[in-house]
């Protein structure tokens, strides 16, 4: 059957709040499309209606030519998202046969030999070139996500949707990631890629399609848009890497951290100092150890051997690397998220929390940060991913620490709210903060760090003038 995606009107509302107002859109059989817009543009929204994940929307959604529910359930239907599902302590053979009939010999005899055979066509599939015996625990983030398309693939999916599945990974393995999207449809295939990397999504995509407030805005071919256009279409004025202006020239105060030798997890020895009134900027690949010296300078991980040094005034928050699972509590509310962090700032004299004011402080940073939708009493898990992310960040932020630790501050947002947290952190800058700012994404460093460096090993390497690096040149050196 045709593999054409048709939706005609389609409408979506969370009680009195509307999040898709009537989208149109059809999407061919080999197209590779690219969805982009701000965060709580409602992307999610239609990627989770496809995915069946939500129901009772406006509109109609046609599958080859067939009206459908949703494209939940379907072999030749895959979706790809964050959590890519798999169990890092099973083999990747095993990875790919969950849920599947087992392959016999004889009777109840496992054909061991036919699953490994069929799990190593899987991974051709995908150009991985890694025995199907390997853990997946053992492989890195890239490789992965290479294992989640290859299981689709090899149950038939013809029709990818590929939901921020890069935002995490290093250039290179993004690279080998894409690649493989591209050859599947050259294949016939059909991919569906949200992302906010524009260099991706201009690399290798078709058709560009943006979504802004619940409406389409603009559906035009990649062909002759270049980095600016791209920009142009998501916001209305020209965003480049810094927030605008020059910076001054940092000012460097006293030390809020000092690694000397420390040792935890994958990290170490580590030499480190961050001062107030500067941003110190840290990047590496993944298993390099990057986030636990991050840990270690926040002192969530405790050095197994050598010291971390902090004078008494050195206050510290952290803005984990993978929100999912570190970043807030579905459950409650995002003012409580917000603010569950620094109760000690709302507490009156005789130890009861003032609450209106708890409150008043959550409303102004759900506002400062655009988080959206910005009802404060809404529950965190109904956020996109990207406000989440605004959420954990205003977390930090209402901590009001001497230094902030930023793992990934700018994973999954849109360009906008990019711009706009470069800006925060100039100003906590400005006013005295120490920042550290650990990330994979270049363009982090290149905009807002004093000095960089990479962390290879689990080492710290030697630290360059910002200035003097632009990201290809970081890219390149790593």
């Amino acid at each position: 059957m045709a593999h054409d995606i048709d939706i005609r009107g389609l409408t979506k509302s969370f009680g009195s709040h509307a999040v898709l107002h009537g989208i149109d859109l059809r999407i061919g059989e080999g197209e590779f499309v690219g969805l982009m817009g701000p965060n709580g543009a409602g992307k999610s929204t239609l990627i989770k209606i496809l995915a069946g994940v939500h129901g009772n929307y406006g509109g109609e959604l046609r599958f080859g030519g067939e009206r459908v529910p949703s494209l939940a359930g379907r072999d030749d239907v895959g979706f790809i998202h964050q959590d890519l599902g798999l169990v890092d302590d099973m083999s990747i053979v095993d990875n790919l046969r969950l849920g599947e009939a087992p392959l016999r010999r004889l009777g109840p005899l496992l054909h061991h030999g036919r699953e490994a055979r069929a799990a190593a066509d899987a991974l051709a599939l995908v150009g991985l070139e890694r025995s199907v015996d390997t853990p997946v625990g053992a492989l890195s983030p890239g490789e992965k996500t290479l294992v989640a398309v290859a299981r689709l693939l090899a149950r038939g999916a013809r029709v990818l949707v590929v939901d921020e599945a890069t935002s995490t990974l290093s250039p290179a393995d993004a690279q080998q990631l894409i690649d493989s999207l591209k050859r599947t449809t050259a294949e016939g295939a059909t991919v569906i890629m949200v992302s906010h990397k524009l260099s991706e999504i201009l690399r290798v995509c078709d058709r560009i399609v943006v979504v802004l407030d619940g409406r389409l805005v603009e559906d035009r071919p990649a062909e002759g848009l270049d980095h600016d256009g791209l920009v142009e279409l998501l916001v209305a004025h020209e965003v480049d890497g810094h927030p605008g202006g020059e910076r001054e020239p940092a000012r460097p105060g006293e030390e809020l951290v000092r690694l000397e030798g420390a040792v935890a997890g994958r990290a170490g020895p580590v030499d480190l100092v961050v001062h107030a009134g500067e941003v110190v900027g840290l990047t590496g690949l993944a298993g390099s150890g990057l986030h636990d010296v991050a840990f270690l300078a926040h002192g969530s991980a405790v050095p197994d051997r050598g010291r971390v040094v902090r004078p008494p005034s050195a206050t510290t928050a952290l803005v984990p690397p993978y929100r999912e699972r570190q970043g807030g509590f579905d459950e409650h509310s995002i003012a409580r998220n917000l603010t569950i962090s620094a109760l000690p700032r709302w507490r009156a004299p005789w130890r009861l929390l003032r609450t209106g004011v708890e409150r008043r402080d959550a409303r102004d940073v759900v506002g400062r940060l655009d988080v959206r939708p910005g009802d404060p009493e809404r529950a965190y898990g109904d956020l996109s991913g990207g406000n989440k992310q605004k959420v954990v960040f205003g977390r930090a932020l209402l901590r009001d620490p001497r230094l902030y630790v930023l793992c990934e501050p700018t994973r999954g947002v849109d360009v906008q709210t990019r711009r706009e947290i470069y800006r925060l952190i100039d100003e906590l800058r400005s006013g005295g903060a120490g920042v550290l700012v650990v990330t994979s994404d270049f363009e982090d460093l290149v905009a807002v760090a004093d000095r960089m460096s990479v962390v290879v090993d689990g080492r710290v390497g030697p630290f360059l003038v910002a200035d003097d690096m632009s990201a290809k040149d970081l890219e390149a050196f790593i």
